[in-house]
């Protein structure tokens, strides 16, 4: 898969869940249950280099997950 589809999906996850109030979390909880450790990392690494590809959503998300490869 692609850093570019990966991208894509998350920024349509974060816009996508239920209860916008809460996006962070749940894109956390979406990203934990059903992406791979490797998936996170590449979108991790790609946001560290790329850091508007993501939405401020998924990119606090992968603050939470990945604080290794936060940008900043």
């Amino acid at each position: 898969m692609t850093v570019e589809s990966l991208v894509k999906m998350a920024n349509q996850i974060a816009v996508s869940v239920p209860d916008q109030g809460a996006a962070v979390e749940q894109t956390v909880t979406h990203l934990k249950s059903f992406w791979a450790p490797a998936m996170i990392d590449a979108l991790a690494r790609h946001r560290a280099d790329h850091p508007d590809a993501v939405s401020p959503t998924v990119a606090t998300a992968l603050d939470i997950l990945r604080p290794e490869y936060a940008h900043g």
